[in-house]
């Protein structure tokens, strides 16, 4: 549970506790109040009805004294009296006018309040003769109506007080926690790589140094992803550079070397067939052939290694010339090429990627995915604040597989991407094919160049 819930609920509890407690002494209270109150009324109406007794018997004959008393008497507040005459019965008494009765308490609060119910008895008597009696009956329910308007008022007032205290505490703690919210979506940035959020010092004193803390970290990973990605363009380039190197060693040296070769097996063969010995005319082919055989060899190391276009063409260019020499092998493939008319001059770090990038996915395509159609795009985008190149090749084929491990094509082509400042997406598509997307920075001014000279 958030800490957010953890205080708002603590100090919901604690006001309903106290609520609680609050009602139970208001109870309590009440039920004291009503039984003084009652009692005090009892006493004062028995006093008053002894001393209206006495006085009626003074002026009026002890046969109508009741009666006398029923015109006379008023019924006092929290007790009922009756008069009972011998002969008559009981007697009507004077019931007073214009008293409006509050409304009736719950039959709980009731139950609560009430106190025990007392009954006196008054009796008239002169000389021994019984005339009739008094009776005189506690009655509570007007005392607790009126208690139970000042309690309830009351308990309606401590609980309105209480809720805006949570109310108020509550809206105390969200803001005091907001900044813990920021951090929250920070962090969940930071886990999904991007490494730009920053929280500043803001908030309570309490959490200035979580902030400055993150911050500080954040700031950290920053400097260490920069360092990474220059250590990683430094290395794609390094390793150019050697595969530029070796190719031009094997270009330079072993190329000449099997020409010379090949012009010296030749010269022998024709010899051989003009003296007439047809086993060194043989054998003379033989070499010609194995030399033919390494001079392949050697082609396609020299295209492994680097491809002759690059640096030597515009990326465009040498774009063409590979699918062209795709088209060539593949004649029965649907193929569409979508590039953009012209480009502007582009390093030769990001020429070799996106060449890279075309050549494996093409070739995983044909050699893996069984595809009957191809689909290259590539496009200059100028929306962002820097340029970029969107790269997108696309096949109708069988697939990747959802458990699938990457091979060093594909991971070579991921860190060559990652390593220039892209961003490499494998998806499938909608027909069950696959999907090669990436974005590279057009601008690699940050990429430190490296000469042949430093990568010898």
């Amino acid at each position: 549970m958030y800490l957010r819930r953890q205080v708002v609920l603590g100090i919901i509890a604690v006001q309903l506790v106290t609520l609680a407690i609050g009602a139970a002494v208001l109870v309590y209270n009440a039920r004291g109040a009503v039984r003084l109150e009652i009692a005090s009324g009892a006493q004062s109406a028995r006093a008053l009805v002894i001393a209206t007794l006495g006085s009626a018997l003074q002026d009026t004959a002890p046969d109508k004294v009741l009666t006398h008393l029923a015109d006379m008497l008023v019924a006092p507040r929290h007790v009922e009296l009756t008069l009972i005459d011998a002969r008559l019965g009981v007697l009507p008494l004077t019931r007073p006018s214009g008293a409006e009765l509050p409304d009736p308490p719950p039959d709980w609060f009731r139950q609560l309040v009430t106190p025990t119910l007392r009954e006196i008895r008054i009796p008239v008597q002169v000389n021994g003769t019984l005339y009739g009696y008094v009776l005189m009956n506690t009655s509570p329910e007007d005392e607790i109506a009126e208690v139970w308007q000042d309690v309830s008022s009351l308990f309606w007032l401590v609980a309105l007080t209480g809720m805006l205290s949570a109310l108020m505490l509550g809206i105390l703690v969200q803001i005091a926690l907001r900044p813990l919210d920021d951090l929250r979506r920070a962090l969940r940035q930071l886990r999904d790589g991007d490494l730009t959020p920053r929280l500043g010092h803001r908030g309570s004193a309490d959490l200035v140094p979580i902030l400055a803390g993150f911050d500080a970290l954040s700031e950290s990973l920053q400097r260490a992803e920069v360092e990474r990605a220059q250590l990683n363009r430094r290395i794609v380039e390094l390793g150019d550079a050697e595969r530029r190197a070796i190719a031009m060693e094997l270009h330079d040296e072993f190329g000449p070397c099997l020409f010379g070769l090949r012009v010296k097996a030749s010269a022998i063969g024709r010899k051989a067939r003009a003296g007439g010995d047809t086993p060194l005319a043989e054998e003379a082919d033989i070499i010609l052939s194995i030399v033919a055989q390494i001079q392949a060899s050697n082609t396609r190391l020299l295209t492994t290694l680097r491809p002759m276009a690059i640096g030597q063409l515009p990326l465009l260019d040498a774009l063409h010339d590979l699918f062209q020499a795709f088209r060539k092998t593949h004649p029965a493939l649907d193929w569409c090429i979508d590039m953009p008319g012209g480009l502007p001059p582009t390093p030769e770090v990001l020429d070799l990627t996106v060449y890279r990038f075309f050549q494996e996915g093409t070739t995983n395509a044909l050699r893996h995915g069984n595809a009957q159609r191809i689909a290259i795009r590539l496009e200059l985008d100028n929306r962002d604040l820097e340029p970029m190149l969107r790269l997108e090749l696309e096949d109708d084929g069988v697939g990747m597989p959802n458990c699938r491990i990457e091979g060093r094509g594909l991971t070579s082509m991921r860190d060559r991407i990652g390593a220039v400042g892209g961003q490499l997406a494998i998806t499938g598509t909608r027909d069950g094919g696959t999907r090669l997307s990436a974005r590279l920075p057009l601008s690699q001014t940050d990429v430190t160049p490296l000469t042949l000279e430093l990568a010898s």
